[in-house]
């Protein structure tokens, strides 16, 4: 075998490693989602609460460390007191294992 075909066997063996550990973050993502309360406030294609904004498609609105720093420091992208200049911000920070914020993050990343 040349090199060109084992870097390009490499490089799609890693393509797809990367692939499978992300689609798995997203899974575990939605069961955080669930079991973190943020379907409490949050709506995910029809589903959920009607308190925070409806998530369904944030994913192609916002980068993952944008993602990321809202679900650890709301307050840091909106004004003091609201989360969208006008209405009272009332997301907790939330505190979690970086696997699990990586996995919360990934999922709602995945929502287009």
């Amino acid at each position: 075998m040349n090199g060109k075909k084992m870097l390009a066997i490499a490089v799609t063996a890693a393509s797809v490693l990367f692939f499978t550990a992300s689609m798995s973050y997203a899974a575990s993502g939605a069961s955080l989602f669930a079991n973190e309360s943020c379907v409490g406030c949050h709506t995910i294609n029809g589903a959920g609460g009607s308190v925070g904004p409806d998530l369904s498609h944030e994913g192609s609105k916002r980068s993952l460390a944008w993602i990321k720093k809202q679900i650890t420091d709301p307050s840091s992208h909106f004004a003091p007191g609201s989360m969208d200049g006008s209405s009272p911000a009332i997301m907790p920070a939330t505190k979690m294992s970086n696997a699990d914020l990586n996995a919360l993050a990934s999922y709602i990343k995945s929502l287009k």
